[in-house]
């Protein structure tokens, strides 16, 4: 290309990044449109005061919920050179947050100031229920969205950050101090640190587990053209929320009412959420990792209207709402021995009668709420 060609191919360039700007393609794409009565068939089960009600789920194990890329902190060349993640799943974490300017130590060894980064983790399930109004109509009504974020986050502290607190802490008891620290901290559970696998490095290397359940109540509302629906927050009193939404079609549900798709309107996000774009929604069942309040379940996918019972935590059974014997699931902050496949066999973490990488002891110290004896 001679160069009268390359500076025109140059402005022809400019000109158009200068027309339309830079954008990053969409990576939700929109999913389906057709409208849909979305009571169709529906009975009163959530409130019990005569007014029909219906649910979808959705879980992060489905696929169903898409979010666009979330923003970290910076991180490192290795890093940044990474192929893109997928929507739906959550980017690597960074060793660059600089954990070690969030933490000071007391000199008894117990921690004085730590703060944690949380960036907007993916969703892990949801509950939508719609009602009808007041007065009956089934066009516009009241809503629930529950919704549940759990994730495992990763820290790590280098050997020349912990040296410079001025007190040299083991892995497992920095894990225990600052378990101890957040411990008021309601979303956060198994604080725990142990040596890299690289002993030579230095340094620990922590986890912890974040755990959000909340969600949102309000009004909806069909917009004209009967496509579109308008959520309007309770709480927050944010902009109304309008999402473009399909009803499929599915003769074995009441009404023929099957899953729901959920579009955020013009590239805006589902229910004010930053980056949660579609949402691909079923019919609640006792096998879709959500506690279903239109089945009446007790817990994920057991008790009401499913045929199998709810755990207790303390039975020495691995039970549907458990990943192990009495541990992950519905046990909080009861961590499960990784290191054993079977969920039959898998017990907690803290009662499996040997020293994990972050315990100070046998089932003691660290995330373990038995204390070790000195």
């Amino acid at each position: 290309m001679n160069s009268r060609h390359a500076r025109s191919a140059l402005l022809v360039s400019l000109t158009i990044v200068g027309l339309f700007g830079c954008k990053n393609e969409q990576l939700c794409k929109p999913l389906g449109a057709c409208g849909g009565d979305l009571l169709a068939g529906a009975v009163d089960f959530a409130k019990k005061d005569g007014l029909i009600d219906r649910s979808w789920t959705v879980t992060q194990a489905s696929e169903g919920a898409c979010q666009d890329q979330l923003q970290l902190p910076p991180t490192n060349i290795s890093l940044a050179r990474q192929p893109p993640n997928l929507s739906t799943q959550r980017p690597n974490d960074p060793a660059t947050a600089d954990w070690c300017g969030n933490l000071v130590l007391k000199s008894t060894g117990e921690v004085k100031e730590f703060i944690v980064y949380a960036p907007p983790l993916p969703l892990k399930v949801a509950e939508l229920t719609v009602s009808a109004d007041f007065d009956g109509n089934k066009d516009r009504g009241t809503y629930v969205m529950q919704t549940t974020i759990d994730e495992t986050r990763d820290l790590v502290f280098s050997e020349s950050c912990i040296t410079a607190q001025g007190i040299r802490l083991s892995c497992p008891t920095l894990g225990r101090r600052l378990g101890e620290f957040l411990a008021a901290e309601a979303n956060i559970y198994n604080m725990r640190c142990q040596d890299p696998d690289d002993k030579t490095q230095g340094g620990c290397v922590c986890k912890f587990d974040l755990s959000f359940i909340g969600g949102q109540t309000g009004r909806w509302a069909k917009q004209n053209g009967g496509t579109q629906i308008q959520f309007f927050e309770n709480v927050s009193y944010s902009p109304a929320a309008l999402a473009d939404y399909c009803v499929l079609p599915d003769a074995s549900q009441p009404g023929g009412v099957g899953a729901l798709d959920l579009t955020g309107s013009n590239e805006t996000p589902l229910f004010n959420q930053k980056g949660l774009r579609t949402l691909h929604m079923t019919p609640p069942s006792c096998n879709d990792g959500v506690q279903s309040l239109e089945l009446g379940e007790e817990g994920i996918d057991c008790g009401g209207g499913c045929p199998t019972k709810c755990g207790t935590c303390t039975n020495h059974v691995h039970d549907a709402n458990e990943e192990g014997i009495d541990c992950g699931g519905a046990c909080l902050g009861i961590l499960c021995d990784e290191t054993v496949a079977d969920p039959n066999q898998k017990p907690a973490a803290c009662a499996n009668k040997k020293q994990d990488p972050w315990e100070e002891g046998i089932d003691c110290g660290g995330p373990c709420p038995t204390e070790c004896n000195p």
